[in-house]
């Protein structure tokens, strides 16, 4: 894969690996909660988008190069999924797969379709509550289901609101592993 992002990944300290643009602004947040307000690139870690089909070829390079490579991605139900996926990489010292390792269910529907509970924001919701992040959106839902939705739809603005608020939230366990595996 020729580009700029296999040279970022050559080139940085080490490597984080996200599905998408909500995904690496909380990251990143994350980071800067936990190492006095410094950004992952001013350590020399580069919070990387990729996307889900990238991430083995993103994995490939860390591999020859023994690049300290963290993958953040969503479990969506499947724990099985995500273990058969990154198999090969198990026992890699220096590859880190990091995903929610419990399933969350419940009974929203959007468009007829079962919601996804498995994904960055309602992992969110579930570590803060929905008083926490109705602060930090200006919103103010009642229920928990509304606080889904409204997240669900407006994904990027509730990363920026996150990455920007002056209130620090609880990070979901599996992103905390990525940031430790320094």
């Amino acid at each position: 894969m020729a580009g700029y992002d296999t040279l970022r990944l050559i080139l940085c300290k080490k490597s984080i690996l996200v599905e998408g643009d909500s995904d690496e602004l909380v990251v990143q947040r994350a980071y800067m909660d936990t190492h006095e307000g410094r950004l992952p690139i001013q350590d020399g870690i580069d919070v990387m988008t990729v996307g889900g089909v990238t991430f083995k070829r993103y994995l490939e390079i860390a591999k020859i190069l023994n690049k300290e490579t963290a993958v953040v991605t969503d479990n969506d139900g499947n724990i099985k999924a995500i273990t058969d996926k990154y198999k090969e990489y198990e026992g890699i010292p220096f590859i880190h797969i990091c995903f929610d390792k419990v399933v969350d269910t419940g009974n929203l529907k959007l468009s007829d379709k079962n919601f996804n509970y498995n994904t960055l924001e309602p992992k969110i919701l579930k570590e803060n509550g929905r008083e926490v992040l109705n602060n930090i959106f200006g919103t103010d839902y009642n229920t928990d289901d509304e606080m889904h939705k409204y997240m669900h739809a407006h994904k990027t603005d509730c990363a920026i609101a996150i990455f920007e608020s002056a209130t620090k939230i609880k990070y979901p366990e599996y992103i905390m592993r990525a940031l430790k595996n320094e």
